[in-house]
């Protein structure tokens, strides 16, 4: 009797530090508003896709979205959200950093020259290493502008760019989220893309009554094909990362995306 309690008592003792050494990670999402956590009643149609993410993810790791709408790297630091996010990351969490729509901006609060641009991403990826943490950095997803038929690929103008160039430079995980949209987007062509956009007739959304062509934000079905992207992107990292991502989910997804476009 007393040797079957000592076990119970020694499987309790190993189950419990097994539980202690199962950490679930986080991953805070720092960007503007194509990946923030959007609702109908505050949003309308518009769907951030790190919303979408958890859903081809594991329970090993869970998400936590600052991203805000009409946040640059400039402003998202100035308003003090940046702050309050290094300051809850621990140690084993990731950081995605992911802007440039905005900082590509002509207004002056978010304007933040390629320069600035360069320096706010350094403090921040410096910032999250301080913390015993992983920055990853993702390009900006494309913007779809058409003409005649043609994707004119440069209102990020050379944002995209310093985001790979410092990634290789820092030795930072990179997910080339605007190369990956551009492709898809080129593919299935103008009149195809604009389900996947907020392209809204009048009527639809009370925040847009008139309706609306948004060839930056998504609705639904754009920001679950950007999360599956961004998911792919990560199991392409092949380390860590990978791991928490659900491939079958990632393929069911993405498997056949081109397929029907290409038997055209």
């Amino acid at each position: 009797m007393k040797r079957k309690m000592k076990l119970q008592g020694l499987l309790l003792v190993a189950t419990m530090m097994l539980a202690s050494c199962h950490t679930q990670r986080t991953i805070f999402m720092a960007g503007d508003s194509t990946a923030e956590y959007a609702t109908q009643e505050k949003k309308g149609y518009i769907r951030g896709w790190a919303q979408m993410l958890p859903q081809y993810l594991n329970d090993d790791v869970k998400m936590d979205i600052r991203a805000r709408g009409g946040r640059s790297t400039k402003s998202f630091i100035a308003d003090g959200i940046w702050d309050k996010l290094i300051a809850d990351v621990k140690r084993g969490d990731y950081v995605f950093i992911q802007f440039g729509h905005n900082d590509a901006s002509r207004n002056p609060q978010r304007h933040a020259s390629y320069a600035d641009y360069k320096a706010n991403l350094i403090r921040m990826i410096n910032e999250v290493r301080a913390k015993g943490a992983t920055p990853v950095l993702l390009t900006s997803m494309v913007q779809r502008t058409f003409q005649k038929g043609l994707l004119v690929d440069d209102r990020l103008k050379g944002y995209p760019g310093i985001v790979r160039r410092l990634a290789k430079e820092m030795d930072v995980m990179l997910i080339d989220c605007h190369q990956k949209t551009r492709d898809f987007v080129v593919t299935i062509g103008d009149e195809a893309s604009k389900p996947y956009y907020r392209y809204l007739g009048p009527g639809i959304d009370p925040f847009k009554p008139d309706g609306i062509a948004d060839d930056t934000h998504m609705m639904e079905k754009g920001a679950k094909r950007v999360a599956a992207f961004v998911a792919e992107g990560m199991l392409e990292l092949d380390n860590r990362l990978s791991g928490y991502v659900l491939e079958e989910k990632v393929l069911e997804e993405l498997g056949d995306i081109y397929r029907e476009y290409e038997e055209k």
